[in-house]
């Protein structure tokens, strides 16, 4: 019932259901049926999944923490909270609570965080990453949520602007500066909720042309339409067309950095270099359609003049989309990220041995963990991960923490911070998706507690199979003598 958002009312009406189908574990004499219980098991049920996860926490040396505020349905600030931390190597994000705040000030979330970590028994000097969106409040460098928690209790925070808002504003940069491109949105307008739409946009656009095309000319026989008239001119038009198989191609690498960014890797080296290769020759999609166009030139009018400054927009696009990435993602924000990443990342280890000895040497230059030993180890670590495979930079990570700590603590460690650092706050984003399909405006009355226990057990997505029934059981039996107490 908590996983589906089903109302407590029906609980009954599916205790009925199921004894009139001969369920045997259902004896109308032995089973609970008023509505108010259902809040009760959910309440034992979050209670179990509580403590195992203040178990798992208990055992991650290191943890990250993802925040960000929204509100309500009844325009209350809310503050939900996710935790990184890792398990015998393996790295996982989970919910710690959604809870509601005074006001959204920096003073006022940082505490907030600082409550929540102490009652869940997390020492804050063990909070290493700050995962969150950009604005102000939350990253400032003077009294940003991250600065204060920084000067007072978690000198090691690294704090980390989403990977997916920064892609999205990229591309939003991008937008604005090549106003081309705004053609489009008139023909499919972009989700305004959703990051990089834009090329679900375009690729609308680019598949269903010849329909757009029909469609607008009937319009303009028909009802005798002059704007029908002149999207039709411009929709054939060899700039049209051209624009929208470039962005088909650049907006398709962008998007993958930010999918890649949910499954938090770092690959803005990699995005940068694929956004090179098409500034020197066409993507696949553009080079499809020059071969069209060289085979099939009645369908677009064309002049040298055209192609011409179709040139000139495809190295203009392309270098504004690289400039705007580079701007939103600044050494100095992201050189610890990638620093990790090059150093633990086998992925990007060079083949031959020669090249194998200095790389990554720039890296291990910046503050990281004791700079003799890791230098020391630096190159052995290296020639072991050569030579497990191809993992990725968890796997890297997991191999460091579980089966190389004794040879190498440094690195180990290294693992351990790399593993919980968040960075995306996609965690927090489907966070307020499942509160706004639990508080919605029939259960706009839902309280704080209630929201909490429902969002818990969703979050958990435990299978039956899986799930401490006995634990459960004992907490909901605690709860009716509390409550038998009482009552005396």
């Amino acid at each position: 019932m908590a996983n589906t958002s089903t109302p407590c009312h029906l609980y009954p009406k599916l205790i009925n259901l199921l004894q009139s189908a001969g369920c045997p574990n259902l004896n109308s004499a032995h089973t609970y049926t008023h509505h108010d219980t259902v809040s009760e098991m959910e309440d034992a049920i979050a209670t179990t999944i509580t403590s195992a996860t203040n178990d798992c926490i208990a055992n991650s040396k290191y943890v990250g923490i993802i925040v960000d505020e929204t509100t309500y349905i009844v325009v209350e600030k809310m503050l939900v909270i996710y935790l990184t931390l890792q398990q015998n190597g393996r790295a996982e994000t989970v919910f710690l609570g959604n809870f509601l705040i005074p006001c959204g000030t920096a003073e006022c979330i940082a505490a907030k965080i600082k409550d929540v970590l102490l009652a869940r028994g997390v020492a804050l000097h063990r909070v290493v990453g700050l995962g969150s969106d950009g604005v102000s409040v939350m990253l400032g460098r003077k009294a940003g949520v991250a600065q204060q928690l920084r000067q007072t209790d978690c000198p090691y925070l690294i704090n980390v602007h989403c990977g997916e808002h920064r892609t999205a504003l990229a591309a939003c940069d991008t937008s604005k500066a090549v106003r081309e491109e705004g053609d489009l949105l008139s023909l499919k307008q972009p989700s305004a909720t959703r990051w990089l739409s834009l090329e679900r946009a375009v690729k609308g656009v680019r598949t269903n042309w010849a329909a757009l095309v029909m469609e607008l000319e009937e319009e303009e026989a028909v009802r005798g339409c002059l704007v029908a008239k002149g999207i039709r001119k411009q929709l054939q038009m060899y700039m049209f067309p051209a624009l929208t198989h470039l962005l088909t191609d650049v907006l398709a690498m962008v998007n993958c950095m930010n999918l890649t960014f949910q499954r938090e890797d770092v690959v803005l080296n990699m995005t940068l270099d694929s956004l090179d290769d098409l500034m020197n020759e066409p993507g696949e999609v553009e080079r499809k359609f020059f071969d069209t166009f060289t085979r099939r030139q009645i369908l677009w009018h064309h002049t040298q003049a055209d192609a011409q400054t179709f040139s000139v927009l495809h190295t203009e696009y392309i270098a504004e989309v690289t400039k705007s990435i580079k701007k939103r993602f600044p050494l100095e924000h992201v050189g610890i990220i990638t620093d990790l990443d090059t150093v633990l990342n086998k992925s990007g280890y060079p083949t031959a041995d020669s090249a194998l000895k200095s790389y990554g040497m720039e890296a291990l230059e910046r503050p990281l963990v004791q700079k003799e030993c890791t230098l020391r180890d630096f190159l052995p670590v290296k020639r072991v991960l050569a030579q497990s495979g191809n993992p990725t930079f968890r796997e890297s990570g997991r191999l460091l923490i579980t089966s190389l700590g004794e040879m190498f603590p440094d690195f180990k460690t290294l693992a351990e911070v790399a593993l919980v650092i968040p960075v995306s706050s996609v965690a927090a984003e489907r966070g307020f998706s499942l509160q706004n399909q639990i508080k919605t405006a029939m259960g706009s009355r839902l309280s704080e507690a209630k929201v909490q226990n429902l969002m818990t057990i969703t979050s958990a997505a435990i299978s039956c199979d899986a799930f401490d029934y006995a634990q459960a059981s004992t907490n909901f039996k605690s709860q009716d003598q509390e409550e038998g107490l009482s009552s005396w």
